[in-house]
C-alpha cells in the first residue's frame, strides 16, 4: 500500500470517527428572545423511538430512559415520542407573567396530605414537590423533570364575572422550593369576563425565573389537549425545555441560558398548578375545575428516575395546598399513587 493510500485511509477513518461527535453537537439557531436558542428541525422521517442517544440530544429530544431498569419511565417517554410529528421552530413572546418560587400560604386551610408526604400551604402553588437539602449543583441534584397532563378548560367562578382576566398555569420544573430560581415549562389557561363578554386564552410557555414567562406563540394548544413537558439542566446555568402537544403532534425545544446571577441548585423537582404573578401581584385563580398529571418523573444528575411516591429516602415529598389571601384553600393535589396527581379547585376563583 502506497504512502498516499495510507494517508487517504487515515483521513477517511478520522472523518468517520468524527461523525458521532458531529451528530451529538446540537444545531442551535437564534430566536427573537435573548438567552434562548432553538434546535434545528430533524431530517425527514426522523423517528425518536429508533434514533441514537446522540441524535436525540442533537435535535432537542428528551433522553431515552433505560428500557430495562426504568421500564415505567421508558413507557412514558415512548408514549410521548411516538406522537412527536410536527417540529415547530419557536416564535417567542415575553410576557408580564411570572411563575415565582413557592410562597408560603397563610395556613388556615387544612392542607391535603398525600401518602408519605408532608403537608404544607402556599399562596401561589398547589401540587407535589420532591425536596433535597442541597446547597449546590452536584451528582444528586435533580437535573430532569417531566410529566403528561391535560390542559383544563378556563373559566371564571361559577355564576361570576370579575371584570378582567383570571389565570392558571400547569407546569413541571426544577428549584423554587427553598431556592430563589425556577427552571420550568408548561401551559396557561386564562379566562376573561366583563360586561357579559367571556373569552379564554391558552398557550405553551417556558420560564427560567427571575426571567418572565415566555410563550411559544406558534405551538398551538387548546383545552383538553394532552401535553408532555420535559425540563432538563445541563449545568447550573444552562438547560432546555421540550414542550409537546400529544393531541396534534406539535413540539418545540428551546435551549436556555440562566438569567445573569442565577445558578441552579437542583434541590427540588415539582409538579404544580399555580396562580402566577401578573404585573407584580398574584393573579385571581382560573376556575379550572380539575386537572391531572401522569408520568410524574424526576431524575438526578446520576441515578434512576423517581416519582413523588417512589423517591423513598432520596428526597422528602411535600403536598402543597394553595390558599387565598385569607388562608382559605382554593386548589388541592390528590394522589393517584404511582399513576400521577389529580388537581381540583373549589369551583370558583378567590
Amino acid at each position: 500500500m502506497t504512502r498516499s493510500t495510507l494517508l487517504a485511509s487515515a483521513q477517511l477513518a478520522a472523518a468517520l470517527a468524527a461523525l458521532p461527535a458531529l451528530a451529538a453537537s446540537p444545531a442551535l439557531v437564534p430566536t427573537n428572545v435573548e438567552g434562548a436558542r432553538a434546535f434545528a428541525a430533524p431530517p425527514a422521517g426522523f423517528d425518536p423511538l429508533r434514533a441514537s442517544d446522540e441524535d436525540l440530544a442533537a435535535y432537542g429530544f428528551p433522553a431515552r430512559p433505560d428500557a430495562v431498569t426504568d421500564r415505567a419511565a421508558y413507557a412514558g417517554w415512548a408514549h410521548a415520542m411516538q406522537h412527536a410529528r410536527n417540529h415547530v421552530q419557536p416564535v417567542l413572546q415575553v410576557t408580564n407573567i411570572q411563575h415565582k418560587p413557592m410562597q408560603r400560604g397563610a395556613g388556615k386551610a387544612q392542607a391535603v396530605t398525600m401518602a408519605g408526604s408532608v403537608a404544607t400551604t402556599s399562596s401561589n402553588w398547589s401540587g407535589e414537590v420532591l425536596y433535597k437539602g442541597l446547597s449546590y449543583f452536584g451528582n444528586t441534584s435533580f437535573s430532569t423533570v417531566w410529566t403528561e397532563f391535560n390542559i383544563p378548560v378556563a373559566q371564571q367562578a361559577f355564576g361570576g364575572c370579575d371584570g378582567g382576566w383570571d389565570y392558571s398555569s400547569t407546569w413541571d420544573g426544577i428549584d423554587g422550593f427553598g431556592s430563589g430560581d425556577v427552571l420550568q415549562g408548561g401551559t396557561e389557561s386564562d379566562a376573561y369576563c366583563s360586561d357579559g363578554y367571556t373569552a379564554a386564552y391558552y398557550s405553551a410557555w417556558y420560564e427560567w425565573y427571575p426571567y418572565n414567562e415566555t410563550r411559544i406563540t406558534n405551538l398551538p394548544v387548546g383545552p383538553g389537549d394532552a401535553m408532555f413537558v420535559y425540563v432538563h439542566a445541563y449545568s447550573p446555568t444552562s438547560g432546555y425545555v421540550f414542550v409537546e402537544d400529544l393531541t396534534n403532534g406539535g413540539y418545540a425545544s428551546v435551549d436556555l441560558t440562566a438569567p445573569s446571577g442565577t445558578s441552579l441548585i437542583g434541590n427540588s423537582a415539582e409538579w404544580v398548578v399555580e396562580r402566577p404573578g401578573v404585573n407584580g401581584g398574584l393573579a385571581t385563580l382560573t376556575n379550572y375545575v380539575t386537572d391531572w398529571m401522569s408520568y410524574t418523573y424526576a431524575e438526578p444528575v446520576k441515578g434512576r428516575a423517581v416519582t413523588p411516591t417512589t423517591a423513598g429516602r432520596t428526597a422528602t415529598a411535600y403536598s402543597v395546598t394553595m390558599t387565598d389571601d385569607s388562608g382559605n384553600g382554593i386548589s388541592y393535589p390528590n394522589s393517584l399513587g404511582q399513576t400521577g396527581i389529580q388537581f381540583y379547585d373549589e369551583g370558583s376563583a378567590y
